[in-house]
């Protein structure tokens, strides 16, 4: 399954990064409730925050999620 991660650049300019996670809680059929699917794509996309940007309380911008290349910040995701 995809998501999405929501960056909005320094620049002005909106950018979505694509990524990908797996439901890990198989009902008795074999598939993956629609409750599990959100909960595996909101936990990927919660890592994927830590591996690209730094959460600051003090920075004189604003708090955030500042991406660790300085070049914007990240919003959100969408699942």
């Amino acid at each position: 399954m995809k998501g999405l991660l929501i960056v909005l650049l320094f620049s002005g300019q909106t950018v979505f990064l694509p990524f990908t996670y797996t439901g890990t809680d198989y009902d008795m059929d074999g598939s993956v409730s629609p409750e599990e699917q959100v909960l595996a794509c909101d936990e990927r996309a919660e890592a994927l925050y830590h591996d690209l940007a730094d959460h600051s309380w003090d920075e004189v911008r604003g708090q955030g999620w500042y991406l660790k290349d300085e070049s914007g910040t990240l919003q959100g995701h969408i699942c």
